[in-house]
């Protein structure tokens, strides 16, 4: 599902939280990057962007095996571990929320306990 400006949901684990948003690009590494470039410091970790930004600078998305459409890249920010999946998330009318309900319960999250912007 690579391709001109696919919307990508990012699930991104750093610093003890989980957070999750969604941006457009050409591929899951453009999209993280112009998201990461643009992010507003509400959170925490927005501190880190540019330590995120260098060593996401050369990384490629590693698929994820068994998956469609979903992709993995972590390593280190400073010396904090960082892990986020991008999953190119489906558009039209409930396309996106049934991707992420579906995303959801398969890592055993119930998705109506908690809202599309809450962390989990």
């Amino acid at each position: 599902m690579r391709g001109r400006k696919t919307r990508y949901t990012f699930v991104i684990q750093f610093l003890g939280g989980t957070y999750v948003y969604q941006a457009s690009g050409e591929s899951p590494e453009l999209a993280l990057r112009q998201f990461l470039r643009f992010a507003s410091e509400e959170d925490d970790w927005t501190a880190y962007r540019v330590q995120l930004l260098g060593a996401l600078a050369d990384e490629k998305a590693t698929p994820v095996d068994g998956c469609e459409n979903e992709w993995c890249i972590s390593g280190f920010a400073g010396e904090y571990l960082f892990l986020i999946h991008i999953v190119a998330t489906q558009s039209g009318p409930g396309g996106v929320v049934k991707t992420l309900e579906a995303q959801m319960e398969g890592v055993g999250a119930d998705p109506k306990q908690w809202g599309w912007g809450d962390r989990w």
